[in-house]
């Protein structure tokens, strides 16, 4: 089930063992009768930066507080999650209520993800890996984006937490 939870971003551009902590969070909150969908994964340094001037330079409620480079979906390792709040509807209907995140705050550590909820700047449908949160955190991970892109991005993850390297498929 949590594959269709999944289907409204490109999974694959999450790295993998991030991926995999997420959809075993999304199947424990479905076992508890939370369905979470993934509404934002892996964001380029153009949709962080149009986000970021929402609220400022242009129209609507101020959403992140993070430029491109700032953030961990710049690197496929955090995603924003919503809760339907209107199952009678057609489509999405987000439900935004802070309580309807608390059960994120609480599986998150189990998964060994980080929750937005805990921060100053209250992000509650916001995941992501540990170790990459501030900004001087993310900056090797920057390093890596500009020399070599996503891969390398990963091969920096990969060694950072000694997990075994994927062979490639040729």
């Amino acid at each position: 089930m949590s594959a269709l939870l999944l289907s409204r971003i490109d999974a694959g551009l999450l790295f993998a063992p991030f991926l995999e902590r997420l959809q075993a969070l999304l199947d424990e909150a479905l076992a508890q009768e939370r369905a979470y969908w993934v509404i934002e994964g892996y964001r380029s340094y153009a949709r962080s930066d149009e986000l970021f001037a929402q609220g400022r330079s242009k129209p609507g409620p101020i959403v992140t507080n993070a430029r491109a480079g700032q953030s961990a979906h710049n690197f496929g390792i955090a995603a924003d999650l919503v809760l339907d709040g209107y199952m009678d509807r057609a489509g999405l209907q987000p439900d935004y209520r802070p309580a309807s995140y608390d059960l994120l705050g609480e599986l998150c550590p189990k998964h060994g993800l980080v929750w937005g909820g805990s921060w100053k700047f209250k992000d509650r449908p916001h995941v992501q890996m540990r170790d990459f949160v501030t900004g001087l955190e993310l900056e090797p991970l920057r390093s890596a984006l500009a020399r070599g892109g996503l891969e390398a991005v990963w091969t920096h993850l990969y060694q950072h937490w000694q997990l075994p390297i994927p062979l490639k498929e040729t």
